[in-house]
């Protein structure tokens, strides 16, 4: 089973007078990674390290990442990131924002401490299940646009964007589960001519150009 955060989850560990601030929060994209990074920094001006570790899925990938932010190598960045993936959670960032009490911890005791603060956030978290869901781009020749406009309905599927043109060029977000039964359906009422296909990196820079 896979789990998202459905909000945003804080928790405070206490080690030899230094405080360690867990924030939880959902993310889907390195944009948004990027973004709260940036406010975490502009709230926490003081603090010694803001370490962390995302993972989100993004067409048909895992896409992961941690930050030891100035820590020992491994005792920050790797215990929250393995806190992440042992309890299978994705689509989020876990910050851990370290307020310098006076005492240095050492290598064992830093990695016990981002460990225990990291587990603390995520047991009091609120998660729902979730099941792979990506963007992908349906096109064909324009002469079936009914068939399909029907399918789509049928498959209580929404047109998250509407790029068509001469043709039909459509991106929709659906489970990865459902996309292969979902390609074979478009085939079948296209004959052949309908393709469906994951967002590539020329495609996502001729729609912003559109």
């Amino acid at each position: 089973m896979i789990y998202v955060p459905r909000e945003t989850n804080e928790a405070t560990h206490k080690e030899k007078r230094s405080r360690f601030i867990g924030i939880l929060h959902p993310v889907s994209t390195k944009e948004k990674v990027d973004r709260l990074l940036k406010r975490c920094r502009k709230q926490h001006p003081k603090a010694r390290h803001i370490c962390w570790a995302y993972r989100f899925y993004y067409n048909g990938n895992f896409h992961e990442n941690s930050s030891d932010a100035g820590e020992p190598s491994g005792t920050a960045g790797k215990p929250i990131l393995n806190n992440l993936l042992k309890n299978n959670i994705v689509n989020c960032i876990l910050t851990i924002v370290r307020i310098f009490g006076g005492i240095k911890l050492g290598k064992k005791g830093l990695t016990q401490a981002y460990a225990t603060c990291a587990s603390l956030v995520l047991s009091n978290a609120n998660l729902v299940n979730w099941a792979p869901e990506s963007n992908v781009y349906v096109h064909s020749p324009l002469q079936f646009y009914g068939q399909l406009s029907s399918l789509i309905s049928s498959e209580d599927l929404e047109i998250q964007e509407d790029y068509s043109r001469d043709t039909i060029h459509w991106a929709i977000k659906m489970k990865d589960a459902e996309i292969g039964a979902f390609q074979k359906k478009i085939s079948e009422i296209t004959f052949g001519e309908g393709t469906v296909h994951f967002e590539t990196k020329g495609e996502k820079a001729n729609h912003r150009r559109s």
